[in-house]
């Protein structure tokens, strides 16, 4: 009887169980991992044209299924390939790269200026080239022991088998390049159809180091490039920020991905797909503006039962040296900033000078000079016929004055007579517009290109002139004031003073002592404040170009000077006889 109670209690037990589960809502579902959505997927325009869509939720990783097998999993083991080039480390546990080294490049702001690494997740975020592999509903492949093979010295397997899927990771490193080739072969011998996307990843965390600071992740799509800096990763932007909104989305570039990973301003890191058609990137953030990873993917493909499909991507991690890029192909080169498309001839030309200079004479400081000799030498013509007009201005103070005063309320006589004045003087109406802001407005092209030539030339990364200047491409410093850490900067300082002066040899066209005070004080401090955190090669190419501007100008002043007739002599008066 007891017996028969026990089994009625428990019946009774589980019916009751049974209904109030069947009575209570549905639970909410777990969150998705860092930079997922659970959206499905919208299209919009891209301005290339492509699709661009909100991030795609990834699948269910099925951990349940993970937890029996993955209990004892063996320790994990590292392999390192290490060359003239570069050192990289690689690791079991997902078959990812830990570690990639230039070995030719330092990093001048970390004390005992440590080689460059660009392998920059930290612990906790996902590995590069780490391969989730969601959609086999097998788990987190990225989290999971693979076995190690080495067939050869350059050349590394991992592999690893869960109910009749095997999944097989293949690097296979270049040692006379940046670049790798990792193939993902997935063989199913279940008895279900599987459909990987074989999404690849490459994670970026942000750094305050120069080299990093403006670290991006980067895409080019059907010939357009875009790029997500990492310090705004994840967030709304200015105006979104104003109208409440929480954070931007994470963008995908569907179809026609030609390379998508992440950059800096001198290295690059990059995943190239074997099909870009079939490609797919997207940007994730992990920490909004800290952290984030580019991932790339392809369409998913059914592997029936018995079948083997393999996927295959070039990488290339290294320098953004333009012979290197244009080896790989794939429009690598695209990644080097060559400011406006009108502008790239020209930081193309001076780049090009650049390194020609420096195989005569092997300082970029020097070179750079030698390059602003030579502009200052092609636009001399123009200058020197400003620079007399100028001065033939400054000798016309007097009568432009005295029609001011004579037509003191009517705008238009004024300038009718004005106009009359130039024509009758040879002086050109424009010198009169534009004064002393000529020079500027002339060098301004130049200024631009030779901005990017120095941002984007990684030959003048850490490229020493002399003394202190120990890097043309970064501001320099001479010593750092104590308390206030205001980093005393001599060339800006420099260029500053030497603009003082050469404005005080210009004439001042306007008879406006307003406009010559700002010409001999305001613009001077102007251009110090901005010059203060340019790049000290910028600094230099602008101070010489004063310094040769000053000297046109004392040349062109003294010439006039010679070519003046002097006064006649009064006639001596006769005495009386």
């Amino acid at each position: 009887m007891p017996d028969r109670n026990l089994f009625i209690a428990i019946v009774l037990s589980l019916l009751v169980l049974s209904v109030w589960s069947y009575l209570q809502p549905p639970l909410d579902p777990p969150p998705p991992p860092p930079g997922t959505s659970i959206e499905a997927p919208r299209e919009e325009p891209s301005p290339s044209g492509g699709a661009v869509q909100k991030a795609a939720p990834r699948p269910p990783a099925a951990e349940a299924k993970a937890d029996a097998e993955d209990v004892a999993e063996p320790a994990e083991q590292t392999i390192e390939v290490s060359n003239d080039l570069f050192r990289a480390v690689f690791s079991s546990r997902g078959g990812e790269l830990r570690l990639f080294e230039l070995q030719q490049f330092v990093d001048a702001e970390r004390p005992g200026r440590p080689k460059v690494v660009l392998t920059t997740a930290e612990p906790g975020d996902p590995a590069a080239l780490s391969t989730p592999l969601l959609e086999l509903g097998l788990g987190d492949w990225s989290q999971r022991a693979f076995t190690v093979e080495r067939p050869d010295a350059d050349t590394i397997v991992f592999h690893r088998t869960r109910e009749g899927v095997t999944v097989r990771k293949t690097y296979r490193v270049d040692p006379t390049n940046y670049l790798m080739t990792l193939g993902v072969e997935i063989s199913n011998a279940s008895s279900e159809v599987v459909a990987p996307s074989f999404a690849v990843l490459w994670p970026a965390r942000g750094s305050a180091k120069l080299d990093f600071h403006d670290h991006a992740l980067v895409a080019l799509q059907d010939g357009t490039l875009h790029k997500t800096l990492l310090a705004g990763a994840g967030e709304a932007g200015f105006f979104g920020s104003l109208f409440g909104s929480g954070g931007a989305e994470d963008p995908v570039f569907s179809g026609n991905v030609e390379w998508a990973g992440a950059e800096t301003r001198y290295f690059l890191s990059v995943m190239v797909p074997d099909l870009a058609r079939e490609a797919t990137a997207r940007f994730i953030t992990l920490a909004r503006a800290k952290a984030a990873e580019a991932e790339l993917s392809f369409s998913p493909v059914e592997i029936p039962p018995g079948q083997t499909v393999e996927r295959e991507i070039r990488v290339y991690i290294g320098p953004k040296e333009s012979a290197r890029l244009d080896a790989v192909g794939a429009n690598l080169d695209r990644s080097i900033d060559l400011g406006y498309s009108w502008m790239a001839p020209l930081t193309r030309l001076f780049v090009w000078m650049l390194r020609a200079f420096y195989v005569v004479i092997p300082n970029y400081g020097i070179a750079i000079i030698l390059l602003t000799i030579l502009v200052r030498a092609a636009t001399y013509p123009l200058t020197a016929k400003q620079m007399a007009s100028m001065k033939r201005l400054g000798e016309l103070q007097p009568q432009m004055k005295a029609i001011q005063e004579r037509y003191p309320d009517d705008r238009q006589k004024q300038q009718e007579a004005m106009m009359k004045l130039y024509r009758d003087a040879g002086v050109s109406p424009l010198t009169a517009v534009t004064g002393g802001c000529f020079p500027i407005l002339l060098q301004f092209p130049v200024f631009v290109g030779l901005y990017y030539a120095l941002q984007s030339s990684i030959e003048l990364r850490q490229a020493p002139f002399f003394g202190w200047i120990q890097d043309l491409s970064a501001p320099e410093a001479l010593f750092t004031i104590p308390g206030i850490d205001l980093p005393v900067r001599v060339l800006p300082l420099v260029m500053g003073l030497s603009m003082v002066l050469q404005a005080r040899l210009t004439p001042t066209p306007s008879a406006d002592p307003a406009q010559a005070r700002m010409m001999a004080t305001i613009m001077p401090v102007l251009f110090t404040v901005m010059f203060y955190t340019f790049p000290s090669g910028l600094v230099l190419y602008w101070l010489v170009s004063n310094l040769l501007a000053i000297g046109q100008q004392w040349w062109t002043m003294r010439g006039q000077a010679a070519q003046t007739p002097a006064p006649a002599a009064a006639p001596r008066p006769r005495s009386k006889s």
